[in-house]
């Protein structure tokens, strides 16, 4: 028998034809816990409806003006009636729904909602017990997959908006039975060693099983007993985990947390600047004050005989004159201390610094500082504390 080769459009639309013409498929009721719920630009809603065991797609076409469409969302027990489809463009059966009734929660989303009930009795979500962010932190903590694309997001927006900030990270698996404990691990590293001003804790998005590490009581408690402020940046925008509402700030996404968390160096000196223009502004007030104070005091001495004028005002204008000098004195100790800490976190901040310690930074041809061996090239400059030496790396040559 000769062989017959399809094209994969020949296959697809055969299968499709078949399962078409197949007549228990064409109305089918199926009950599962719904998951991975999302909407498509032109108004279908997709999710997958599971048991134990298996998975099964599902779409509702023009789910905003579907009759049930209140009864579709995560963690929900339903019974579904429809038919499968078979989309031949990208070769996946579907289950189109028609009709959808509510039969309950699923295991997970009732276990969810059971704790949620539980940690707010107790007030863990309680707004009195949210701490303020340090307005400058130096030094920033994450909890997170060190394989994941969050840490990546994490550190590209934190460095584009400061320049050498530290950051340290705890690696943690953000999925799987060993998560929760993991991150739990994470956050109590950061409050034992006192070694960053913030913690963000998080991953990127993912179906509600997905996230469900962050949804585990021991996490929200963790969360909550930290002593350093703590960032949650599960990545699922519409809905909310246990961490995100026992944490002291919830951001959308980790670039957003890194946003909200790392200010943005130019604001930071352009504030400086800021300040110490109204330092001297107040300051000058204080004198101006003052000066019209003596000039009351001096007019009022005129008006009486020289030697009274000198008996009644000597002690005066001397405790002025103390008052005036410990209040000068006080504000202008108080404001330098406050300069010098800005500045000093500044200049330790500073990479060049460095090379006065006997250390050198490296650029590659294009003068962008290489940070890998994998990143060498050829010729690279090398900067000492007093210039720069021009070098070829000796295993390309030799090669």
């Amino acid at each position: 028998m000769a062989e017959i080769v399809f094209s994969v459009s020949q296959l697809n639309e055969y299968i499709s034809k078949k399962l078409i013409k197949d007549p228990f498929l064409g109305a089918v009721a199926v009950v599962g816990e719904v998951t991975n719920f999302s909407m498509s630009s032109i108004g279908h809603a997709f999710f997958s409806l599971k048991d134990a065991e298996s998975m099964a797609s599902c779409i509702v076409y023009g789910f905003s003006a579907n009759e049930y469409k209140d009864t579709i969302a995560d963690g929900a027990l339903i019974k579904v009636q429809g038919r499968i489809v078979y989309y031949k463009k990208s070769g996946q059966i579907q289950l189109a729904v028609e009709k959808a009734a509510l039969q309950g929660v699923g295991d997970l989303y009732a276990r969810f909602e059971q704790t949620k009930q539980k940690l707010y009795k107790e007030g863990l979500f309680d707004v009195a017990h949210k701490k303020p962010l340090p307005a400058f932190p130096l030094r920033l903590g994450v909890v997170t997959s060190a394989a994941g694309a969050a840490l990546h997001d994490i550190i590209n927006v934190a460095t584009r908006r400061f320049d050498g900030i530290g950051i340290t990270v705890y690696p943690a698996q953000v999925q799987g039975h060993a998560a929760a404990r993991q991150i739990c691990r994470g956050i109590e590293f950061f409050n034992a060693t006192k070694s960053v001003d913030v913690i963000i804790v998080g991953r990127g998005g993912g179906s509600f099983e997905d996230l469900f590490a962050f949804n585990e009581e021991c996490v929200a408690r963790a969360v909550y007993e930290s002593d350093i402020p703590v960032v949650s940046a599960v990545g699922h925008e519409t809905d909310y985990s246990l961490c995100d509402m026992a944490a002291d700030l919830r951001a959308p996404t980790p670039s957003a947390a890194a946003e909200l968390v790392v200010r943005d160096k130019r604001a930071v000196i352009d504030y400086l600047k800021e300040y110490k223009i109204r330092l001297y502004q107040n300051l000058e007030a204080v004198l101006q004050r003052y000066e019209k104070r003596t000039d009351m005091l001096a007019g009022n001495i005129k008006a009486y005989p020289f030697r009274i004028k000198l008996e009644q005002t000597r002690g005066s204008i001397v405790s002025i004159y103390e008052i005036m000098k410990k209040s000068l004195m006080g504000m202008l100790e108080m404001n330098t201390v406050v300069l010098e800490k800005y500045i000093s976190g500044l200049e330790s901040l500073n990479p060049k610094n460095v090379l006065q310690r006997g250390y050198a930074i490296v650029y590659d041809e294009n003068n962008v500082v290489i940070t890998s061996r994998a990143a060498t090239s050829a010729h690279m400059d090398i900067e000492f504390r007093d210039g720069r030496v021009a070098v070829i790396r000796k295993d390309e040559c030799d090669g």
